[in-house]
């Protein structure tokens, strides 16, 4: 039987109907600031209150970020205009998350201290760990003992904690204490505010084409970007779950939150997978992997000769009938991509490969499959039931994908 997922999805805006207060100090980095919080309400849909402390706003206006969150910002514990003297009170309750970005060595010595001497650090004394601090300062500054002190104390008391990154910094000098790239950030806090439904599990996905060599300049390949399969990748590791992708060749950048081990050929995918799968409890097969190699592939280029090539070609390995036999309670997803008799084929390649479910893609759909954003796909489970969804982002199907896996994993 058919039935038609709800119309209204919003799960591509991630923090849609979220509360976030940013507080943002005075920091070089703080020019980040303004472009995350920009991605944060626009293009995830979070309601975000900022708050800038006093060496904030020696760097930037309040403006920018009025702009961009839609609200004045605030700056301190008490005001002229109107009675705040429980504003740090109010703001702890209200917010999902508190987002300290850039963080600084003067707010993280606060926290991990308990001091509350201004509004951000009374406001971080009372949300608790529901803060998540995105470290940036000189290499000196995070280095020195009495720092990894306090980062240890928050992290030990359980509040999140974005370590930052390796780079060029303001001095001029290189080394570690870089604010993390956006993605990183966006992704860690919506690791904060899940559920972690995933906790504890292993969840093994395959992303991206495999390359199919003819000589060491042509190959034989697909149009898959690997997004799919990342963005699955970043969705179960928001959940907790310990997530290795096996991915064929990409220019997608790395999905953050996970191991990437990179394949070219299909039997290397075959390898991988098959060394990774018994220790795994659900595995994502959204890669798509060649079904035809060319055995006879040279060291040298072939030249042309004025006649007509002609290639004999070998049906690679069926990565998912290999491992179907060492299934047990694993949870097995399958893509498959069809062009006619899409749900009758699906079907039939679910229960031959033994798959909980199967995702269909048809390319001929407009914004479907390779090369988009997005997708439109029809999922069929194991009783056979059709589930058609409506066109929507890849990461939007990523969440809806993961929750069936988590569902499937806890028996529910």
């Amino acid at each position: 039987m058919k039935k038609k997922a709800p119309k209204k999805r919003n799960n591509a805006l991630k923090f849609k109907g979220q509360k976030i207060m940013l507080g943002i100090t005075g920091g070089i980095a703080i020019y980040k600031s303004a472009s995350l919080l920009r991605e944060l309400t626009f293009e995830h849909g979070a309601d975000v209150q900022v708050i800038m402390t006093d060496s904030a706003l020696k760097f930037m206006s309040p403006l920018i970020f009025e702009t961009f969150s839609g609200k004045p910002v605030w700056t301190s514990m008490f005001s002229d205009k109107e009675m705040v003297g429980v504003r740090h009170v109010e703001i702890s309750k209200w917010a999902d998350a508190v987002l300290i970005s850039p963080a600084t060595a003067n707010i993280i010595g606060k926290a991990a201290n308990g001091i509350a001497d201004d509004l951000l650090s009374t406001v971080i004394s009372g949300a608790g760990t529901k803060t998540i601090f995105a470290a940036a300062m000189e290499t000196g500054m995070y280095e020195n003992p009495i720092m990894q002190q306090n980062i240890k104390r928050l992290k030990d008391a359980g509040f999140g904690f974005i370590d930052p990154e390796s780079g060029p910094l303001a001095s001029g000098e290189s080394g570690v204490g870089r604010l993390a790239e956006s993605r990183v950030i966006v992704h860690s806090l919506l690791t904060h505010l899940k559920s972690g439904r995933l906790r504890g599990k292993k969840i093994l996905v395959s992303a991206g084409p495999t390359r199919e060599w003819i000589d060491p300049v042509r190959f034989i390949s697909n149009p898959s970007t690997g997004r799919m399969g990342f963005s699955l990748a970043e969705a179960a590791s928001a959940e907790g779950a310990d997530v290795i992708v096996i991915s064929g060749p990409t220019e997608v950048a790395s999905p953050v939150g996970a191991e990437l081990i990179k394949v070219s050929t299909a039997e290397e995918m075959k390898n991988a997978i098959v060394e990774k799968f018994a220790e795994s409890d659900a595995l994502v097969m959204s890669a798509a992997v060649g079904d035809y190699t060319y055995p006879e592939a040279g060291s040298e280029k072939l030249k042309k000769n004025g006649s007509d090539l002609r290639l004999n070609l070998k049906r690679t390995d069926d990565i998912l009938k290999a491992i179907s036999g060492d299934k047990g309670d694993k949870v097995i997803v399958g893509f498959s991509v069809e062009t006619e008799n899409i749900i009758e084929n699906s079907k039939l390649k679910l229960h031959e490969k033994s798959m909980d479910f199967i995702v269909v893609n048809n390319p001929k759909e407009n914004g479907a499959a390779f090369g988009h954003d997005t997708n439109k796909v029809s999922i069929i489970d194991r009783k056979g039931s059709v589930e058609e969804l409506e066109l929507m982002s890849k990461g939007e199907l990523s969440t809806l994908i993961i929750d069936k896996v988590s569902k499937l994993l806890s028996g529910s």
